[in-house]
């Protein structure tokens, strides 16, 4: 009886380090993949504020086409921001399919602001 009750608490405590160090590794990766969606929005800040640049010094037919331009990669860098904001906040287990909508969100602001 007393060698069954050892050999159950070896095992619970087994499963207990396997699941807490999983969790541990899912949180690290998650907050490594929202640290690189952080370092690639901050580039296209970049190239939204050159593109406001553009657009304030432009004049007539070019500075609407740039001001249309510029409005449209400030609304798709706001959903990448909430979709980062997502991801840093996401469980440990479920931080994977945020990360591909964030992703998503981050291509449609590249091509915004590309275009």
């Amino acid at each position: 009886m007393l060698r069954t009750g050892v050999l159950c608490c070896a095992v619970a405590g087994v499963l207990a380090l396997a699941v807490g160090c999983n969790l541990t590794t899912d949180t690290k990766k998650r907050d490594e993949a929202a640290a690189a969606v952080k370092s690639k929005l901050d580039e296209m800040d970049k190239k939204i504020a050159e593109l406001k640049e553009k657009a304030e010094k432009a004049t007539g037919e070019e500075k609407v086409k740039l001001e249309a331009k510029w409005k449209e990669s400030a609304g798709k860098r706001e959903a990448a921001k909430k979709k980062l904001d997502e991801l840093a906040a996401a469980a440990a287990d479920k931080w994977e399919a945020v990360k591909k909508d964030a992703d998503h969100a981050l291509d449609e602001l590249k091509n915004a602001v590309n275009q």
